[in-house]
C-alpha cells in the first residue's frame, strides 16, 4: 500500500498528507480455496475517514439524546412529586379553612338572630346616611322614651326576650353578686359619654341602655377583644359586636358608620363606630348598648359610668 510504502520503507520521497488522503486504493476480496476474485472495492483514505466520522457523530448524537431524555424524565418525576406534595398540603389547608368558615358562619347566623333578627341581604350594604330612612307611622307607634317597639320585633327575637324575661324575673337588673365578683377586677371604658335616656329593664324586654350623645360621637370598645360581627339588620341598623375575655360580649346598635370589620382585634378605648340613628327600632340618634356575660344580659350601668 502507498502509505506503508512511503512511510515505512522511506525509499521514495515523502508526499504531503493531502496527497495520501486522496490516494485511490483498491480492496480486492478473493475466495479462500481457489483465490478467485469475488469483489473489488475502490476507496480513498478520505472516504474511509468520512464514514468513520459520520458513524461517530451519529453514535454521539444518539447517546446525547438518550442522556438528555433520561435527565429530563428524572427531573420531571422529581418536580411532579414535589407538586403532588404541595397539592396534598394545600388541599388539607383548604379543607380546614372550609370547616372553620362553616362553623363561623353558623355562629354568625345565630348571633345575628340573637341581637336583632334576620339580616336583610338587600340592606347589607345600606349607605351610611340611613338615619333618614324612617317611617312616620312607626314613630307614632313608639313611645319617645322607649327606643324598642316590641310589636316590631321578629318572632325569634320575641322568643329570646321572653325567655330572658322568665329567667330573670326574680332579678330585674340581671346583675347578680356572683357575676359582679367575676367582673369586678376588670376596668371598662365608657363606650360613649352621654345621658342614659332609657335604662335596662329585662321585664319589658329592654336588655340594654340607650345613651344619647353628641352628633357623630365616636363609639369605643369598653375592653380588649375581637370583633365577631359587623353588619346590618333591619331592626337595629348597623350593629357591631365584640367578644371579650371572661365570656363577656358587648353589642353596639343603631350606628351610622362601622369603622371595624369582623375579625379585627381592638384595644380598650379604640373607636369602633360612629353614633347614629339606623334601623327601624329607633326614634332618634343614640347608642343602644348591651352587655352579655355567659349568655345572660347584664345591666351595663352596674359596671360602666356613662
Amino acid at each position: 500500500m502507498p502509505f506503508f510504502y512511503y512511510f515505512c520503507t522511506m525509499k521514495k520521497p515523502k508526499i504531503f498528507i493531502l496527497d495520501w488522503w486522496t490516494t485511490r486504493l483498491v480492496l480486492i476480496i478473493r475466495d479462500e480455496e481457489n483465490f478467485s476474485e469475488k469483489r473489488k472495492i475502490n476507496y480513498t483514505p478520505a472516504q474511509v475517514g468520512s464514514v468513520f466520522f459520520l458513524c461517530f457523530l451519529c453514535i454521539f448524537s444518539f447517546g446525547f439524546w438518550i442522556a438528555s431524555m433520561v435527565y429530563s424524565g428524572a427531573t420531571a418525576i422529581g418536580e411532579d412529586a414535589e407538586v403532588r406534595r404541595k397539592f396534598v398540603k394545600l388541599n388539607a389547608i383548604v379543607d380546614s379553612l372550609a370547616i372553620a368558615l362553616e362553623k363561623r358562619e353558623v355562629f354568625a347566623n345565630d348571633l345575628r338572630k340573637t341581637i336583632g333578627g334576620e339580616v336583610s341581604k338587600q340592606n347589607l350594604k345600606a349607605p351610611a346616611d340611613t338615619t333618614k330612612r324612617k317611617n312616620k307611622t312607626d314613630k307614632a307607634e313608639r313611645s319617645p322614651k322607649d327606643s324598642v317597639n316590641i310589636d316590631a320585633l321578629s318572632e325569634a327575637d320575641v322568643r329570646l326576650r321572653e325567655e330572658m324575661e322568665n329567667r330573670n324575673a326574680n332579678t330585674p337588673n340581671s346583675f347578680s353578686a356572683t357575676r359582679g365578683e367575676q367582673l369586678k377586677d376588670m376596668f371598662f371604658f365608657s363606650p360613649v359619654k352621654g345621658i342614659v335616656s332609657n335604662k335596662y329593664d329585662s321585664r319589658t324586654g329592654h336588655l340594654g341602655v340607650d345613651v344619647v350623645a353628641d352628633k357623630d360621637a365616636p363609639l369605643k370598645a369598653i375592653y380588649d377583644g375581637t370583633v365577631i360581627m359587623a353588619s346590618w339588620t333591619d331592626e337595629t341598623g348597623y350593629v357591631i359586636t365584640v367578644q371579650h375575655q371572661s365570656n363577656l360580649l358587648t353589642v353596639y346598635k343603631h350606628c351610622s358608620v362601622l369603622l371595624k370589620k369582623t375579625g379585627d382585634f381592638v384595644r380598650a378605648g379604640e373607636i369602633l363606630a360612629i353614633i347614629g340613628n339606623s334601623g327601624e327600632l329607633t326614634t332618634g340618634p343614640h347608642l343602644h348598648f348591651e352587655l352579655w356575660h355567659k349568655g345572660n344580659p347584664i345591666n351595663p350601668e352596674g359596671l360602666i359610668a356613662f
